[in-house]
């Protein structure tokens, strides 16, 4: 029997997931109703990096030439010996330029995706954005949804809807609301995030715009965004935080890492520590998880916003099944899809990065590099290694 919801589609957090589905249902002509706890879109230093698989689908959305104009294009990988300043290996994006319209890497502050997504869609007539909502709780009937949200002023505001999606990030409220658990680990480590204006060229040749640097005490990457350079350090399990943040001590790490001494400006610095976790489901009724609510990794490699906005981009067909006929069995298919695709390949392949970055076994760290050497020397190694690095699978 045919069934047609008239009911939006509840969307809670209105970040790069949340926003990428929203704007991907609403040009299909479905309701949706964004609710936001925040009172303004997160500005936080988070996911810079968007793969060529994200480009495709953000230029199917009609937003990538807006966001080309604020980002950064990285058209080569390199890996380095920080010891003795070797280079190891060098990965050109063009070898995969049959491959996809986009044989490049963009890195760019997801706050601007968000802020390009927000404007788009608060001028569509499907949709309705609510920022300073925080999510309270849910209940489920056969045929909708509703969703309470507590406002800032503390009243109470009740939505009904077709389904709930939770793309509110790694603490989650839809999940608990599921009572939904979310197993994994934490890694031991802590990264210091440098962003700053330093200049880098002249010390390291021919350094590439994304550069990933071994070292077995303490790695480092360097990621060039349009207008900052981040640096990203591994912290000494004794090294306090707030002793690791202040400036004197972060100029003092930059210059062990740079050799001279530069004149730069710090914009900002900040630790975060890194977790493998997944939900144990996608899906429970009515009720839908994607992003960061339903399963965080390693950042090594960019995976995390990028694998997010996938989800969203592949849930938009089973919704509209859904809605549409009433047939929920394409979202079972794709909670499990989506589950055993971020179990698999995206946490084993960001643990497998984790790992090459802090080997201190010798042998380890010989043969990591005879590899990527191996790779960066033969031009079928390197396509097939640029294609899975840039979550083209689909194209092996």
């Amino acid at each position: 029997m045919t069934h047609i919801s008239t009911l939006p589609v509840v969307i809670v957090g209105a970040g790069p997931v949340g926003l990428s589905l929203a704007l991907a249902l609403a040009r299909r002509g479905v309701r949706v109703e964004v609710f936001e706890a925040l009172p303004e879109l997160s500005t936080e230093a988070r996911a810079s990096t968007f793969h060529p698989r994200t480009l495709e689908m953000l230029a199917e959305w009609e937003v990538l030439r807006a966001l080309l104009k604020h980002g950064h294009i990285v058209d080569r990988l390199q890996f380095w010996e920080r010891e003795n300043r070797q280079l190891v290996a060098e990965l050109r994006y063009s070898v995969i330029a049959d491959d996809t319209p986009y044989p490049f890497r963009l890195q760019c502050p997801q706050s601007t995706l968000t802020c390009l997504l927000k404007q788009r869609l608060e001028a569509h007539p499907c949709v309705r954005i609510h920022m300073g909502h925080t999510f309270v709780s849910y209940r489920e009937d056969d045929d909708h949804i509703e969703a309470t949200f507590a406002r800032r002023d503390g009243s109470a505001c009740r939505v009904k809807g077709a389904f709930l999606c939770g793309a509110d990030g790694s603490k989650s409220t839809v999940r608990r609301a599921l009572g939904m658990t979310f197993e994994g680990m934490t890694y031991e480590d802590r990264f210091l995030l440098v962003a700053s204006d330093v200049n880098l060229d002249a010390l390291f040749p021919n350094f590439a715009s994304v550069c990933y640097i071994f070292d077995p005490h303490e790695w480092v990457i360097v990621l060039h965004l349009p207008d900052i350079t981040r640096v990203v350090f591994r912290l000494r399990d004794d090294e306090a935080d707030h002793i690791a943040q202040d400036e004197a001590a972060v100029r003092q790490r930059m210059r062990r890492f740079i050799g001279a001494d530069l004149d730069y400006t710090i914009y900002g610095v900040s630790i975060y520590k890194v977790h493998q976790r997944i939900a144990e489901s996608f899906r429970r009724g009515r009720a839908l998880l994607l992003g960061d609510a339903a399963h965080i990794n390693n950042p090594m490699g960019g995976m995390g916003m990028n694998s997010g906005i996938h989800d969203a981009y592949t849930l938009v067909e089973p919704l509209l099944t859904a809605l549409h006929v009433g047939d929920t069995a394409a979202l079972d298919a794709w909670a499990h899809a989506r589950r055993t695709f971020a179990l698999q390949d995206i946490q084993s392949y960001t643990d497998k990065n984790y790992r090459d970055m802090s080997a201190s076994e010798m042998t380890y760290r010989q043969t990591r590099n005879n590899h990527l050497r191996a790779i960066a020397s033969d031009r079928a190694k390197m396509r097939r290694f640029l294609l899975k690095a840039s979550m083209l699978e689909d194209r092996l």
